[in-house]
């Protein structure tokens, strides 16, 4: 299993980079993405990929720097000339939200959708899982937005029993460590070194949490700026039990 980090920002883009969001890729499956921010859509063609080879789109939650890209990433699909077809997972109220994303963005081709695309949105919510895109992607309660939204922490295993759990954003809280437990790999937010951090996870947290972690490589996502500047001095100083990085655009993963 290969994972390449699209983007690796909190929302404000800080350092320059992307919004947080990731390609997950593996043989006998089709390409995954995980969240699809305002800056995922340019950030996979600098990358070489065309939107048409997506096997389907993954949404932990429903924040706009989550899912800003999804009303340019339709127009792509309907009028970019590849595959028509665009399928999404994500969940609870993720069909309305997306809908009314769509339909703030470009309100006057809602009624070209059908004829010009097939859209297949499907939802799920905690202690659920479905078979999408050759995966089978579980669900976990994440703590990060307020009812009646529900925000996800996903964890995707391949065919040959190759995992990865994504937490999206989230506080540390047992539906992330859950999602975390025995994975090759946790992709988790640290949005900030220290608290408050709102609905965020920080390197505080997650300092704390390191000597019980199951998961076999963490990799710090959703950064700051000063997570960004001192997140390397402050890993190697814990010199943590496990492999911990630091998440940056372009990085790409193997295992």
């Amino acid at each position: 299993m290969k994972i390449t980090v699209v983007g690796s920002a909190d929302a404000t883009n800080s350092a320059g980079r992307g919004n947080a969001c990731y390609l997950v890729e593996s043989p006998g499956a089709e390409k995954l993405m995980v969240d699809f921010g305002p800056t995922a859509l340019s950030a996979i063609k600098r990358l070489g990929i065309q939107p048409s080879e997506l096997g389907g789109i993954a949404f932990t939650h429903l924040h706009g720097d989550h899912t800003g890209g999804y009303p340019t990433l339709c127009i792509e699909t309907m009028f970019g000339g590849g595959k028509n077809e665009l399928a999404i997972l994500g969940p609870p109220l993720t069909r309305k939200t997306l809908a009314e994303v769509f339909h703030a963005a470009y309100a006057e081709l809602e009624s070209e959708i059908p004829e010009r695309m097939h859209l297949d949105i499907d939802e799920l919510g905690p202690g659920e899982q479905r078979s999408f895109a050759g995966y089978r992607i579980q669900a976990f309660a994440a703590d990060h937005m307020a009812a009646p939204h529900q925000a996800l922490c996903l964890r995707v295993t391949d065919a040959h029993g190759k995992s990865v759990a994504f937490s999206g954003d989230s506080r540390l809280c047992p539906g992330l460590l859950a999602a975390g437990d025995g994975v090759d790999l946790l992709v988790a937010d640290c949005s900030k070194v220290a608290p408050p951090a709102g609905a965020h996870a920080t390197w505080q947290d997650w300092q704390s949490a390191l000597p019980n972690l199951t998961t076999r490589r963490l990799l710090l996502t959703h950064l700051g700026s000063e997570m960004r500047q001192r997140g390397a001095e402050l890993i190697a100083i814990a010199q943590p039990p496990i492999d911990v990085a630091l998440a940056d655009d372009g990085m790409v993963l193997e295992i």
